[in-house]
């Protein structure tokens, strides 16, 4: 995991503003292979082993065996920018020289399409992807320079890449509000992985569902999104910028009181 990192994390119990602090064990080129995540509100620690991160609430279980399946979903489509729209034009370019090469849909080719499809042309940020992305992952990092793509799911376990950091979690993205510029989830997730990664969605940033459904779509509208393709499985809303549109998505949890000057609980 990227050690800066820290700065974008908060507590998976807690929820903002209670970030976490990195004591780490063993890093190497500023990621961390042995250490742990910790919270100074709940006092609870999450453990980094192999570089794999665990912000489960205790208690931990042993994770299942095997990896990702792999992402589902169609290409990226129309592009918004001429930026973007090159980079379609690169997925389409390689599509026919992928499926000569090995007979299938490549990873690199998904990869192209996903980067399409959010719309990220360069860094910094992040790109949160799920576990069974893992092979996707490497290749947006690759193609998107300056970015961080977060592997979220046991299938991310044993990811070894250059700019590519996993974890498994809860039911809620350990995250601050509006730290990342992309998220993909899968149209059978469901809608609590919908709602945190729009949560943690920045004004402008895209959230792409892949293996979309009706109830996707009507999820996409009702979360107050921008749609900017539906065509071939995939679909993808934009969070509005200030001012256009309605601004929600928004930790839910249990927040600590704020307190007033002299130390007395505020409202």
């Amino acid at each position: 995991m990227n050690t800066t990192l820290v700065d974008h994390l908060v507590c998976p119990r807690c929820g903002p503003p209670n970030g976490l602090i990195l004591l780490a064990h063993e890093v190497r080129d500023r990621r961390v292979l042995e250490g742990e995540f910790g919270c100074p509100n709940c006092r609870d620690r999450f453990p980094v082993a192999g570089g794999f991160g665990d912000f489960r609430p205790p208690p931990r279980g042993v994770g299942p065996e095997g990896g990702g399946a792999g992402c589902e979903g169609g290409a990226g489509g129309q592009a918004g920018t001429a930026d973007e729209a090159a980079v379609a034009g690169r997925a389409d370019e390689e599509d026919s020289a992928a499926v000569a090469r090995d007979g299938s849909d490549g990873d690199a080719v998904r990869a192209l399409r996903l980067a399409a499809a959010l719309g990220v042309t360069q860094g910094p940020g992040l790109i949160v992807v799920p576990g069974s992305c893992r092979d996707e992952a490497a290749g947006l990092a690759r193609l998107v320079r300056g970015i961080e793509v977060l592997v979220v799911g046991w299938g991310g376990r044993g990811v070894a890449a250059d700019d590519v950091s996993a974890f498994v979690t809860g039911p809620r993205l350990p995250l601050r509000d509006g730290a990342v510029r992309g998220v993909v989830a899968d149209g059978e997730g469901g809608e609590g992985w919908w709602d945190e990664g729009r949560r943690v969605l920045m004004p402008g940033g895209r959230i792409v569902i892949t293996r979309a459904t009706d109830k996707a779509r009507d999820w996409v509208r009702g979360a107050g999104l921008g749609v900017v393709l539906d065509e071939r499985g995939m679909l993808a809303g934009v969070v509005p910028l200030p001012g256009k549109g309605p601004q929600v998505g928004r930790w839910g949890g249990r927040q600590p009181k704020s307190r007033r000057p002299g130390g007395r609980p505020g409202p």
